[in-house]
């Protein structure tokens, strides 16, 4: 099963690249503030990519972990998921970041045996383990307080 979630995201990696080119190329257009995140977004973008990389581990360790995360956190997610809509300008721009994002979390794992993706990642799954609504927002926002800013982007 991992060897097919593996395959499935090369191939929806490759068949991306041309359209990411084209919007690196549209976004090299547009002006330097357009790329900083507003502050819900950028906790939108860092409560997405926790639970991307959930599902990536998750999956591969055939737990059960991912399913009760987004079964317990199903309102902030899709209120994260509407920021970030709102963010690249539609579904489209959207689903085309959150693909490349979960390639991304796969590809971090490529070639590693499943156990030692499982021990590797144990904490992360303890973390998602134990986050209600109220403490994925916050564990979002601790993110975004310990991240790098984008070159001109105010924090």
């Amino acid at each position: 099963m991992k060897t097919a979630v593996m395959i499935a995201a090369l191939i929806a990696a490759a068949a991306l690249q041309p359209g990411m080119a084209a919007e690196k190329k549209a976004a090299e257009k547009k002006p330097a503030h357009s790329a900083c995140p507003s502050a819900a977004a950028a906790e939108a973008e860092q409560g997405i990519r926790f639970m991307t990389d959930v599902m990536v581990v998750s999956s591969a360790c055939q737990d059960t972990v991912y399913a009760e995360f987004r079964l317990r956190n199903q309102e902030a997610i899709r209120a994260y998921q509407k920021t970030m809509i709102a963010h690249f300008h539609g579904n489209k721009g959207f689903d085309t970041w959150n693909t490349t994002l979960a390639n991304q979390a796969s590809q971090k794992h490529t070639g590693l045996p499943t156990a030692e993706i499982c021990q590797k990642d144990a904490e992360l799954l303890k973390t998602a383990q134990g986050l209600d609504p109220a403490g994925f927002r916050h564990y979002a926002q601790t993110q975004v307080a310990t991240m790098q800013t984008t070159p001109g982007c105010a924090k």
